[in-house]
Formats: structure tokens, sequence, C-alpha cells
């Protein structure tokens, strides 16, 4: 009886510990489990974030957007680039920018303050030179906005490359202000 008791009691220990070694296995693969979730998780979201990325610059390829009533946003920080053939520096700050593209036609005005030597870049890589008419205000339109300065654009001798019947660029600076307006548009 005395040896069945030890071997009861031997038996048991050996049960509780590996009832106690089973527990703590389960519990390290809990938490491996739950590292593998989150690692997932993490991919997941990464995966989520390129792919709406991708659209929206799938998106602003086909339909840009243009923020005219907000200085500085990505929108026209991406219009400015695209539009000026120029890198953004330091200097140039309170970009706004509008796009018509409805119709046969269409009419973009982009509006930002910078130094002069960002206008003469702006110049060489378009390869603009001073228009040759007086009074050349670019395209008449309706449209009104506070930044783009209609006195200031009809005091200005602008710079403009284009092609007769087909599209115009229009750059013009104001000295004192700093600040630069730039028309482009089809005909």
């Amino acid at each position: 009886m005395r040896h069945f008791k030890q071997t009861l009691r031997l038996t048991i220990y050996i049960l509780t510990i590996a009832f106690l070694a089973t527990l703590s296995s389960c519990d390290r693969l809990k938490r491996k489990g739950n590292q593998v979730v989150d690692k997932t998780q993490e991919k997941i979201g990464e995966t989520k974030q390129k792919i709406s990325d991708k659209k929206n610059k799938l998106v602003d390829k086909v339909f840009p957007t243009y923020d005219n009533g907000k200085p500085d946003t990505e929108n026209n920080k991406m219009r400015f680039k695209e539009h000026l053939q120029v890198d953004l520096t330091d200097d140039v700050k309170n970009i706004y920018a509008y796009g018509n593209f409805f119709g046969a036609d269409y009419k973009v005005l982009i509006s930002f303050s910078c130094d002069i030597a960002t206008l003469n870049k702006i110049v060489k890589a378009k390869g603009m030179t001073f228009s040759t008419t007086d009074n050349d205000e670019g395209l008449f339109f309706l449209d009104e906005f506070s930044w783009w300065d209609k006195k200031v654009i009809a005091k200005t001798r602008p710079l403009k490359v284009g092609k007769e019947y087909e599209y115009w660029q229009y750059l013009w600076f104001d000295k004192k202000s700093k600040n630069a307006y730039y028309e482009e548009f089809s005909l």
C-alpha cells in the first residue's frame, strides 16, 4: 500500500508538472500567435495604404485637383511642379491653383510668391520670352479670385511661350510684392 501511495504521489507530481508545462507552452503559443496576427494586420494596413495612394495618384492623373480657396495644399504644390516644371523651393509660398478643363479647351491659373532666382528657373525651364505685344493680358476670363490680381497683371509685361491656335503660357511677376501669376490655356 505504501508503494501504491508513493506511486500515486509521484504520478500526481508528474501530471502537475506536465499540466504546468502544457499551460506554459500554450501561453507561449498564444503570444506567438498574437505576434503573427499583429504583424499580419500591420502588413494589411500598409498594403491598404499603398493601394489607396496608388489609386489617388491614378485618379489625380485623370482628374487633377486644384485647391483655389486655400494656399499651399499638397494638390497645389503638385500642380506647381507639374505646370511650372521646377522643383518647389523654400522661397515659394502662398501657392494657389485653379484649373478648368470643361469643354474643348482648358485654363490653368497659379499664383505664388517667390524670389527672382526661382522665377528665372521657371523662365529657363519653359523657354519663355517677354511678350512683344502691348497690353498682353493673356486670356480674358470672368472668374474672380482674391489671389489673382488683374490690376497688377494689366500693368506688367508678361513672359510667354506657346503655339498660335494651340496653347499659350504666360508668367507675370510683380517685383515689389514678389508675387507671380501663371496662366496656361489652350485655344
